[in-house]
């Protein structure tokens, strides 16, 4: 009886676990180090790596999405409640994730369910790559990735309509590569009635980089978390 009281107490314990898929640049899990420094004490967070530049072959589209799948299925095992966050292109993989299991929630960030061309795919990799202060700690993106982007969305995309847990959409009206009208458009098709949208006034794609939309993301994404929003 001792045990399985002291069982008890440690489960009760145990942090809260987010799960953070990231987006198609080349800093790949580093796109989150704001959200994570904020986050960290209060929470255990996974940041898989879905792909990896340095492989060229790397590029079948499923197998970045079975990577970030790999770290839900651990979580599940463990019996862990899953907060589930996707930022651009991790968003719709977020999505398509959140379709599958039972997920607590669901924090979408600027997500890339619509693209134009493969020249908008490659001009995401070029924006990114030409704001990092120290870009040449991180290998370029081979050009046949591109596609493989477009094969992630163009597959996990519709998955969004059957997400059933509360899912929260942030975007920035001046994003220079996906624009906010996509997140305001899948958020008013998706059915589920557990939603919410904030559009930020300023700022670009980089939500979690800008110094504008920095501290208002993260704030959002705690209160989503905490139930306040």
């Amino acid at each position: 009886m001792k045990l399985k009281l002291f069982d008890r107490f440690k489960k009760k314990n145990v942090k809260p676990l987010i799960i953070m898929i990231h987006g198609f640049g080349k800093r790949r899990s580093a796109e989150f180090a704001n959200l994570v420094a904020a986050l960290k004490d209060e929470y255990d967070i996974v940041t898989p790596d879905l792909f990896d530049q340095r492989y060229s072959d790397d590029k079948i589209w499923y197998n970045w999405v079975s990577r970030a799948e790999e770290a839900i299925i651990k979580a599940k095992r463990e019996n862990r409640e899953i907060i589930l966050i996707g930022f651009s292109m991790g968003g719709v993989i977020a999505s398509y994730l959140a379709s599958k299991f039972v997920i607590k929630r669901l924090i979408l960030l600027a997500p890339a369910f619509e693209y134009v061309t493969l020249t908008t795919a490659s001009n995401i990799v070029q924006s990114a790559i030409s704001k990092e202060k120290k870009e040449e700690e991180y290998p370029k993106i081979p050009s046949d990735f591109y596609k493989t982007f477009t094969e992630v969305v163009d597959n996990c995309k519709d998955a969004i309509f059957k997400v059933t847990c509360p899912t929260l959409f942030v975007a920035a009206y001046k994003d220079e590569l996906i624009p906010y009208t996509v997140a305001h458009k899948y958020y008013r098709k998706m059915q589920n009635p557990h939603k919410r949208l904030a559009i930020l006034g300023d700022g670009e794609h980089r939500l979690l980089d800008n110094e504008t939309t920095k501290d208002i993301t993260i704030t959002l994404i705690r209160s989503f978390i905490e139930e306040k929003f």
